[in-house]
């Protein structure tokens, strides 16, 4: 139990946060000077009531200064919100015309296959008779077709041609949303070179603490590269410990998916703890005298930044390094500082430096990980009272990962759509294995000598695959994961208000809880309803934009079947065909290649022949050229694909249709040709290229 009083940053943060949401969801370029505007008005609005505070009587309206305060951070949320969208400042690059720009790399680049991709800031905008400042990122990718493109480091310019693209929307239903993704990263446009389309100006023209932090982790990097006999373990020590992008095996990634033990791969709160732990105990003994204990802050917050610089400052370590800091310095000046107050700090002052933080999965997962480990941990460890060491630490340990679990359950399900079953398991099994694989692999990293390093390198690789092969056997045994949960943004924010209101009504037996949280179980429950409903009456045909592939999905209740050109090991498979069937629902999924046949009693499918429901289609690709067919064939859709030499007035000729589907495997002039020939001639139709995927009910 604490008063309000101790918690100040606990009530700022939340006019902050609204204003930045509202900000998020309602923004334009008039609101960048108008914002200022009403912040200005109401901050004078507040230095008038605190001046005439006893002149007015306003301590009869202790409420009336409190929401003047709330108003002004919201304002002024608001306001940061739409400055740090780099899109409405006057400057924006895409606003004049241009034949190319200069551009800053901002990040290291990272090379997949022959593409080297990274974000860039433009500095400049070069025209025919102009040259000015610009400011705005973009995403560029370069094919790598030398040495060069290889060697791009952070802070490097480059003159780039203004060919600029733009940024895909996901397509396909439950896709994962990139142009959103990027969009809160403020990239709003992409571009595509060639090796020899851009020319490189200069180097290392960024942050030199950056670049060094960067230029150490590469090097540390390719150390574990160089000396660790296994590379998938050593791109797991690089990914681990170091939070370089490397690329990790699918296997590797699935498994850590499905066991609840994905944020070991991503070097955060849980890494830095480590680091702030093992150097919490070992100096101890500075806690006596006020000196001492100023003195141990200042250790342990270097040592942590240390530990940041050497991941090459990434966002998630810096942000738990941030936390740290605060809590650290906060409990070094005043042992009974209130934790929720110390974390609140941390998060509204990185808020203040990027607003759209907020909108980061990452940060989100992380702050409600500490605030459930530092409210759920207590009370789940306090249920059962164990006298023996050993097994009061895992007691211990199981109820930490069980708060953060609880804390981050409805975040992580709207994300990541699964439950890990065995986290619990999971986190209690590799627990020990992964503080020794980080303790030993940062003393891997400062050993110089390299007949140590080879017989440590092995001795690393052994301990990492031992860990692997434990989430491998979890993964494997049945019912490790619950997939295919689709859950909404407001099911997620409803879930979210059920957990903190029971968390009051538990805490400070707050008997008037009760009936929110009732009330909140019911729409939660008639919701589900209502979904289980709609899946088990549902009949659905998809008809999948892939771009250079083709794909059709018929959902039927809880089961799907998917007909595509695409292989079963491709990325497209998990990244569009399966999350729109497990969308709508599909709990059982079967995929069939466009050369197989098959039949239930709810479908049928032979060469390009399919029938889902009372539904029939025809896939007229260019197997059809030079065959001919008797009139009186009838379908409800004929599915135009992978480029054939036919109009629509021939395809007419042969059948009776009711709507013609040309999917994204055509070329952009016969699509064209063919658009005006429906048009002229009255067919319906409908483009799946750069379009939505088309999905009909039944």
């Amino acid at each position: 139990m604490f008063y309000k009083g101790e918690i100040p940053f606990v009530r700022l943060i939340i006019p902050l946060i609204i204003g930045i949401l509202i900000a998020y969801r309602f923004t334009g370029a008039l609101t960048f000077y108008v914002s200022p505007i009403l912040a200005l008005a109401v901050f004078l609005l507040l230095l008038i009531l605190i001046v005439y505070y006893k002149m007015l009587a306003l301590y009869r309206y202790k409420w009336l200064l409190g929401l003047t305060v709330h108003i002004l951070i919201i304002i002024a949320a608001y306001w940061l919100t739409v400055r740090a969208s780099e899109k409405y400042s006057a400057n924006y690059f895409t606003l004049h015309s241009a034949d190319a720009y200069v551009v800053e790399v901002k990040n290291e680049p990272k090379i997949t296959g022959a593409v080297s991709r990274f974000e860039a800031r433009v500095l400049f905008s070069l025209g025919q008779n102009e040259y000015r400042a610009a400011t705005g990122k973009v995403m560029v990718s370069i094919k790598a077709g030398n040495k060069q493109e290889r060697t791009l480091k952070y802070g490097d310019l480059l003159l780039i041609p203004a060919a600029l693209d733009s940024i895909d929307p996901p397509y396909n239903p439950g896709e994962f949303d990139y142009r959103g993704y990027l969009a809160d990263r403020q990239i709003h446009q992409q571009l595509f070179l060639q090796g020899d389309e851009y020319y490189l100006v200069n180097h290392s023209q960024g942050n030199p603490l950056i670049s060094f932090a960067l230029d150490l982790r590469k090097h540390l990097v390719d150390k574990f590269y160089r000396y660790l006999p296994d590379q998938n373990a050593a791109a797991f020590a690089s990914t681990l410990i170091l939070g370089y992008r490397a690329e990790l095996s699918s296997e590797i990634i699935e498994a850590y998916s499905k066991t609840g033990t994905m944020h070991v791969l991503s070097v955060s709160g849980m890494h830095v703890g480590i680091v702030f732990m093992v150097l919490s105990v070992a100096l101890r003994f500075m806690s006596k005298t006020q000196t001492t204990r100023l003195i141990r802050a200042f250790l342990i917050i270097t040592v942590i930044w240390f530990y940041a610089l050497i991941t090459g400052f990434s966002a998630p370590a810096s942000r738990a390094a941030v936390m740290l800091s605060f809590v650290v310095i906060g409990k070094a000046l005043n042992k009974s500082q209130n934790t929720y107050n110390l974390i609140a700090i941390s998060a509204f002052f990185l808020l203040i430096y990027n607003p759209f933080y907020l909108v980061d999965a990452g940060f989100q997962l992380s702050y409600l990980a500490v605030a459930g480990i530092v409210y759920f941990h207590p009370k789940i460890y306090q249920l059962f009272e164990i006298k023996t060491k050993a097994l009061d630490y895992i007691w211990s340990y199981s109820a930490l990962s069980l708060a953060a679990q609880i804390a981050t359950f409805p975040i992580s399900v709207y994300y990541f759509h699964q439950f890990p079953v065995y986290f619990l398991l999971s986190n209690l099994l590799i627990v020990l294995p992964i503080a020794i694989i980080m303790y030993s692999g940062i003393l891997f990293m400062f050993i110089p000598n390299s007949v140590v390093l080879i017989y440590a390198g092995k001795i690393l690789s052994l301990l990492i695959n031992f860990t692997n092969e434990i989430l491998y056997y979890i993964e494997n045994l049945p019912f490790s994961s619950l997939d295919g949960i689709w859950i909404t943004a407001t099911e997620c924010f409803l879930i979210c208000l059920l957990l903190i209101l029971i968390s009051i009504r538990l805490s400070l037996n707050v008997r008037n809880m009760n009936l929110p949280i009732a009330l909140l179980l019911l729409v939660l429950t008639l919701n589900i309803c209502r979904e289980s409903i709609s899946n088990f009456t549902q009949q659905r045909i998809i008809f999948y934009n892939l771009k250079k592939k083709s794909g059709i999905a018929f959902v039927t209740r809880s089961r799907s079947i998917i007909i595509s050109d695409i292989n079963p090991g491709e990325k497209l498979l998990n990244f569009s065909l399966l999350p729109a069937v497990k969308s709508f629902g599909s709990g059982q999924e079967r995929f069939y290649n466009e050369s197989e046949s098959f039949s239930t009693h709810d479908y049928f499918g032979t060469s390009n022949f399919y029938q889902f429901g009372r539904i029939r289609i025809i896939k007229w690709d260019k197997n059809f050229d030079g065959r001919s067919f008797s009139h009186g064939l009838a379908a409800d859709i004929v599915l135009i694909s992978n480029n054939p030499n036919i109009s629509l007035n021939q395809i007419a000729s042969y059948l009776t249709f009711k709507k013609i589907v040309i999917d994204a495997t055509n070329p952009d002039y016969k699509i064209k040709r063919w658009i005006a020939e429906a048009n002229k001639h009255g067919y319906k139709y409908y483009v799946l290229k750069k379009n939505p995927a088309l999905v009909l009910n039944l």
